[in-house]
């Protein structure tokens, strides 16, 4: 009987990060207000600042709620038995994800609000320093034994260049709007920059 309330609280939260996201992706950050948030979440504003203190908050929690989908499908991918061989089988649904217009405004309002607000970029680059650890094991495992003998810093390197591939292309579809359309064009390449990253 007691964990009926903190679902419900938890789906709550959930409908309003949804609601949130798709304001800050077409308003930003500032322009969208908390009454508009409301509207798309169906509830009232006092409703929401039972849930929230402020917008602040809101993005820092669609942050952590990011971080924790990508340490998920890490995990995800660490339970399979050959993590390169399934990367690259799926470099093109991961080239896709990465360049989905409305995800990148997104995530380019968070990191430009993270630039001037201390507290939101505490978490951004809290949120980071879990992925690029749950990173750098997933790189680990990939190499095995040869994992040891690499230079110090050798693994934290890969883990930031694999994070950059991606997170460039996010940038980059916004800057080019047809990228999705070059999958194939990308994913060949890609593919050799994984076996670069995930092998001796």
């Amino acid at each position: 009987m007691t964990t009926a309330p903190t679902e419900r609280a938890q789906a709550r939260r959930q409908q309003v990060l949804d609601a949130a996201s798709d304001a800050f992706r077409r308003r930003g950050f500032h322009a969208a207000s908390m009454a508009e948030i409301a509207k798309l979440a169906g509830m009232s504003p006092g409703h929401i600042y039972n849930l929230f203190e402020n917008k602040d908050e809101i993005i820092a929690a669609i942050v952590e709620r990011d971080c924790e989908e990508i340490v998920q499908r890490i995990g995800e991918l660490q339970q399979e038995a050959d993590v390169l061989q399934v990367m690259l089988g799926e470099t093109e649904k991961a080239i896709d994800d990465s360049t989905q217009v409305a995800d990148a405004a997104l995530e380019l309002e968070v990191l430009a609000e993270a630039s001037r607000n201390p507290r939101l970029a505490a978490v951004v680059h809290a949120s980071e320093a879990v992925v690029n650890a749950k990173a750098q094991g997933l790189i680990r495992q990939s190499l095995g034994p040869a994992a040891g003998e690499l230079p110090a810093g050798e693994i934290e390197g890969r883990a930031l260049l694999l994070a950059a591939l991606f997170n460039g292309l996010t940038a980059m579809s916004v800057r080019q709007p047809n990228l999705g359309e070059r999958v194939s064009d990308m994913a060949p390449v890609m593919r050799r920059m994984l076996r670069v990253l995930l092998t001796p």
